[in-house]
């Protein structure tokens, strides 16, 4: 008994040892930021280009791009993602490794580089810049061979060096062809050692080691969503396996059960090497489609409910909310799009107006709040001091030693929502907690 005891003891402090680094926690505490899917696809239609399409599709001479970052930053968000090469390998800067980048358009008169302008319209504005490198490329000739990863260090390097600070290089795992095509071994050490040493604040993301993705495309969350995981959560064949594997805008949305209900409870991490790896959840504005397409726009454009629930599910759930905003083809963001995005950012900040001003008492596991009069409340936001790594396992909220709320993990941040109730005192209890909790914050909303 004596050494189960002793075992299980040595488990906890192992676990509670494994905490963020800085580049983590910067990235989570932005919580909510977007993706831009913008280049040749948008003026064919397509989702996955087949990298042969004429340069002459390319039909803008400029963009506004001034106007691009306004627009996301009024719907709160603190960053953006761009598209500067997707799986068709049109590059959206002026790359001196390929001559399939906008630079041989008509934009700007052949003399344009879509990311500079991103850079300079991002710090005009205080708003983060991050890039999107798609390792797939149906372009490029080297392609399938060790050359192949020379020309993608080559670009990132590039993209490292000549924009500023980058707060994010996120990469996908879609396809990279197969039995029938060809297949190429990233070389993802030589990668991240690259952007470490050329951008050391930037996050690397989804097959990256900094931050994960959720495991679908759909909004759909886990209800205990843990940051210290397997190390072999990381693997990136995995990753990219049971990523987005045929064309068709249709298909991130049949991509539910990518979403392990469990990853990192006791009996998932026990015996293994850990790490700390947060969730982003990614999905696009629309429920088809990354690209820009008009029927999308018009049909299937995700209701303020659904973009509230998502927020919720990630920001409120321990996780970071990654929000695909498509340009269409006159190099606009179409105004629905953000007005929609607007509407849900106002109806939550209007849930949680109302900060209830007073202090709770705390006592071991139990957190207090007690009322000289009686006070409704509604809602209840609560974060862990990650520093200490992620303890709470459970928990529950009374209401005048009544139960309204139930929840499991808390992480970086957790939104709790509950019936109004009219009490004088109110009490988080963890129930089960990797070691000693220590909470952060706990705010009572009315």
């Amino acid at each position: 008994m004596l050494n189960e005891k002793l075992n299980e003891t040595s488990f906890i402090d192992n676990i509670t040892s494994v905490v963020p680094t800085k580049i983590q926690k910067n990235i989570q505490g932005m919580g909510y930021y977007n993706f831009i899917h913008f280049g040749l696809n948008t003026f064919t239609g397509q989702e996955w280009g087949s990298g042969k399409v004429k340069l002459s599709k390319f039909k803008l001479k400029d963009i506004d791009t001034d106007e691009w970052v306004k627009d996301l930053k009024s719907t709160g968000s603190k960053g953006v993602i761009i598209t500067a090469k997707h799986h068709d390998g049109f590059c959206l800067f002026a790359s001196k490794y390929t001559e399939y980048s906008i630079k041989n358009t008509i934009y700007q008169n052949g003399n344009g580089d879509l990311i500079k302008q991103m850079a300079e319209s991002c710090k005009k504005y205080d708003f983060k810049l991050g890039i999107y490198l798609s390792p797939w490329d149906r372009h490029e000739s080297t392609y399938g061979t060790e050359a192949y990863n020379d020309y993608f260090c080559n670009q990132l390097t590039e993209l490292c060096t000549n924009y500023g600070d980058i707060f994010c290089f996120w990469f996908d795992g879609a396809c990279g062809e197969g039995p029938n095509g060809k297949k190429q071994r990233y070389d993802w050490q030589r990668y991240y050692k690259l952007i470490r040493k050329l951008q050391p604040n930037a996050a690397i993301s989804n097959c990256g080691p900094d931050v994960r993705w959720i495991g679908n495309e759909c909004g759909k969350c886990r209800e205990s969503e843990f940051s210290v995981l397997p190390v072999e959560v990381m693997d990136h064949e995995v990753i990219a396996a049971n990523s987005q594997q045929q064309a068709g805008a249709t298909v991130m949305l049949k991509a539910i059960d990518k979403t392990v209900d469990d990853l990192g409870s006791r009996e998932k991490i026990y015996g293994k090497n850990l790490c700390w790896y947060p969730a982003e959840m990614d999905v696009s504005i629309t429920t088809k489609g990354w690209f820009h397409h008009k029927s999308y726009e018009l049909l299937y454009l995700r209701s303020v409910k659904n973009l509230k629930q998502c927020f919720y599910d990630s920001v409120g759930n321990n996780a970071i909310l990654l929000l695909n905003v498509p340009p269409n083809k006159n190099g606009k963001m179409p105004k629905r799009f953000i007005n929609q995005i607007i509407k849900a950012k106002n109806e939550i900040e209007n849930e949680f107006k109302e900060k209830i001003q007073q202090d709770f008492v705390a006592n071991k596991s139990v957190y207090t709040y007690k009322f000289e009069n009686e006070t409704t409340v509604s809602k209840a936001i609560i974060a862990e001091n990650v520093d200490y790594s992620q303890r709470v396992e459970s928990f529950e909220i009374y209401a005048d030693d009544k139960l309204i709320y139930r929840g499991k993990t808390i992480g970086f941040k957790k939104f709790c929502r509950f019936s109004s109730v009219n009490c004088k005192k109110i009490e988080l209890i963890i129930t089960e907690c990797r070691n000693e909790p220590h909470i952060k914050t706990f705010d009572l909303y009315k």
